[in-house]
């Protein structure tokens, strides 16, 4: 890692009235401490702005909504102050208060100061309340634009991320592509040996033919908008490997979340068993794995749950989400955003629970499924109110033998508290002139 060492930064609060202001800056600089798993600490975010560095970038299409079916020719967290070189999210022995936040406030009347502390007081309720009754093991993180707490439970706790990993992919890619040393409109070659296991839309390109070529640009829309493993293996090769994707994470110091091996080796690993070619084939993966005895299986799955090897603490995820949407809009993480807006798996989780005028820039993950038991059932991303303010929201699930309706419910109720929290500060912000 090199390069100069970045300032601190600090997040303070908006001023009531629609308008959300964002401080400019570069690089990700954190370290978010994992807490033990049984751990239910309330955590807050403290930040202070720095300069913005210029990168390097080339004009990016929009990624395509859906891809398209036309054929190619071919223990309690550790408290430690924020330094110049990193960032650490603290955690509080109770629930997070607005004392520092209100002794920094800037043109902020007392009126308006209480009212935003009320309003996010509630909101800390209404999460606690629904993370509570849910049957299952989740972790809550929110960011809101009025305040720097991180308003939720489990948010510093490593979580499984099955697909919402392709977001850091797709950003080591962006990034190569602002330094110059890939071109988004460069061709790659897709064969049968790129063939991964589960949801894969374009491997149906592989039907009748041995190979085929597709843009970088494409293999990114459809790996992030369509949670495409074929396409998002691909991106690893692109980008130099797993290695490539944790040197990229280093670089920034966020050291709380975990980049796995690849798509067969973590889904052979969390199955229990040693990842064949032979595998590719068919229904290979599957009836290979329906071989192995239960209590192999459900072993390897209780290791892998225990202790992710793609593992992210929610919290550290809202932090990342919230210095993409404060970048340039050739930034490669603004790039990222703007992409995962044409998300559409997922439809059923957090944008279900948005209201009229708000939309969603999102990432969906979804582990394997042993017998009654659902595992990482997660939904990540932005969700922007008419105003234009923003609300940072990860819902991760670790696990659960509830079926889909209350694991989705769980999310959707999510946005809706993040909606009314909304109106309750500023309730005019949705009313039509």
């Amino acid at each position: 890692m090199s390069g100069k060492r970045p300032s601190r930064f600090h997040v303070t609060r908006s001023l009531i009235g629609g308008i959300c202001l964002a401080a400019a800056i570069a690089g990700i600089t954190m370290t978010a401490n994992a807490s033990d798993p049984k751990a239910e600490k309330q955590i807050a975010g403290k930040a202070k702005a720095e300069k913005p560095k210029a990168e390097k970038s080339s004009a990016t299409k929009s990624a395509p909504a859906k891809p398209k079916a036309t054929k190619p020719e071919q223990k309690k967290p550790n408290v430690a102050k924020p330094s110049a070189s990193t960032f650490t999210i603290p955690s509080l022995e109770d629930k997070p208060t607005n004392t520092q936040t209100n002794t920094q406030t800037n043109a902020r009347t007392n009126a308006q100061t209480n009212a935003h502390s009320a309003a996010d007081e509630k909101l800390r309720n209404e999460i606690d309340t629904l993370w509570k009754k849910f049957p299952g093991r989740a972790g809550i993180a929110i960011y809101t634009p009025f305040s720097d707490d991180i308003i939720g439970r489990r948010q510093t706790e490593r979580f499984p991320q099955q697909s919402v990993s392709k977001m850091w992919v797709a950003l080591t890619i962006l990034e190569q592509e602002a330094a110059g040393k890939l071109s988004l409109d460069k061709k790659i070659r897709v064969t049968r040996d790129d063939i991964v296991v589960f949801s894969q839309p374009i491997k149906q390109y592989l039907s009748s033919q041995d190979s085929f070529e597709m843009p970088v640009r494409e293999l990114l829309a459809h790996a992030i908008n369509a949670s495409d493993n074929l396409a998002n293996s691909v991106l690893i090769r692109v980008a130099g490997g797993p290695q490539a994707i944790n040197q990229m994470l280093d670089r920034r110091k966020v050291q709380s979340i975990r980049f796995g091996p690849g798509e067969v080796l973590l889904q052979s690993a969390i199955a229990g068993l040693e990842w064949r070619p032979e595998y590719r084939k068919g229904n290979g993966f599957k009836e290979q794995r329906s071989r192995i005895p239960m209590e192999k299986r459900r072993a390897a799955l209780e290791k892998y749950l225990a202790s992710p090897l793609d593992g992210a603490a929610p919290g550290t995820i809202v932090l990342v989400l919230k210095r993409f949407g404060e970048r340039a809009a050739d930034d490669p993480g603004a790039k990222l955003l703007k992409l995962m807006a044409g998300t559409y798996t997922g439809r059923s989780r957090l944008r279900s629970g948005l209201a009229p005028g708000w939309s969603l820039a999102h990432k969906t993950g979804t582990g394997q499924v042993l017998g009654s038991i659902s595992t990482a059932l997660n939904d990540v991303g932005v969700m922007k109110a008419p105003d234009g303010c923003r609300y940072q929201v990860a819902v991760m699930i670790a696990e659960t033998r509830a079926g889909r309706e209350v694991t989705n419910g769980l999310m959707q109720n999510v946005a809706r508290a993040v909606v009314r929290h909304h109106r309750e500060i500023h309730p005019k912000a949705e009313k039509t002139p």
